[in-house]
């Protein structure tokens, strides 16, 4: 008796591009199973505003979120909320392994995005879910009227900024370099909130706390600020845990595709940012789902 259930494609991932891809497939007329440990949508779960996706304008990133994941359920899409362990071949299929159960297909498809980059800094660890938080959206609430620090000088600092300034009394954005690296317009919206100061040119050493609560931060300029919370926004980077098995070719921004979405391994694909390319966003993630699934569904069909 088999350990684990059959499909025709397994996509790891529910983010924009492996709900994308999974439509074009069911469109198709092929079942793929979708597993995603987090609620679908991905990064677009503690996106605060999306303002260059066409033909969306809402803004916020939870709305695109659901209202991809309606489009999935419309079409009877199955999606398992486990998280994926390791995957390895098994005769001609590929076994995926997750917390709770083993699933077997012979196609899979990569698209579970990847994770913030951690705030290397004294201390930063202990307190991550007590002071420390790599969203905004999340966890901004809980700091009404406090005094907050955003790390980081990119697009998800600045609108994290942005974010923050309508919630707390004060808002420190510490930049390592003398320049942001946002889009202009993101940086004068940031400019021109009165409770925003920008501190370029220096990085956080360590972090303090009084009585087990986080208190300060220290910079390398030496200056200690005050603050209740800290959001860390300097990029993310590969999950590359569950999949060290296969002998993917990577590199330091993701994994190695073709034009097809095609991994140096027969039949697994990847897209969406576990890929290495040069630009991250909704609109391209989307793409590659559908470029993806299309390779796969030609594969399938031959």
């Amino acid at each position: 008796m088999k350990s684990y259930s059959e499909h025709e494609v397994i996509i790891i991932g529910a983010g924009p591009a492996g709900m994308c891809a999974a439509i074009y497939l069911k469109r198709a007329g092929i079942n793929p199973l979708i597993i995603e440990k987090n609620a679908p949508g991905g990064t677009l779960n503690i996106t605060h505003k999306i303002e260059n996706y066409p033909g969306y304008v809402d803004k916020d990133g939870t709305v695109l979120a659901f209202r991809m994941y309606s489009q999935v359920e419309e079409l009877g899409i199955d999606l398992k909320k486990e998280e994926v362990l390791k995957i390895e071949k098994k005769d001609d299929l590929y076994l995926v392994t997750t917390n709770y159960n083993s699933y077997a297909s012979k196609y899979v498809l990569i698209a579970s995005g990847k994770i913030p980059r951690k705030l290397d800094a004294k201390n930063a660890k202990k307190y991550e879910g007590k002071g420390i938080s790599y969203c905004a959206v999340c966890d901004g609430a809980l700091y009404k009227n406090k005094v907050v620090a955003i790390i980081g000088g990119g697009n998800s600092a600045m609108e994290s900024a942005l974010y923050m300034s309508n919630i707390a009394s004060k808002v420190y954005v510490i930049n390592r370099s003398s320049v942001l690296r946002a889009d202009k317009k993101e940086q004068d919206d940031v400019k021109k909130k009165d409770n925003v100061e920008i501190v370029y040119d220096c990085k956080v050493l360590e972090v303090m706390a009084d009585s087990n609560k986080l208190s300060k931060i220290k910079l390398d300029n030496e200056n200690i600020l005050e603050v209740d919370a800290v959001f860390v926004c300097i990029g993310q980077e590969s999950n590359t845990a569950y999949y060290q098995g296969l002998n993917l070719k990577t590199d330091n921004m993701g994994i190695l595709v073709d034009v097809d979405m095609k991994t140096n391994i027969n039949n697994i694909y990847a897209c969406g940012d576990a890929i290495s390319k040069k630009l991250y966003q909704v609109v391209t993630a989307t793409g590659e789902g559908a470029i993806a699934a299309t390779n796969i569904i030609k594969s399938i069909r031959k």
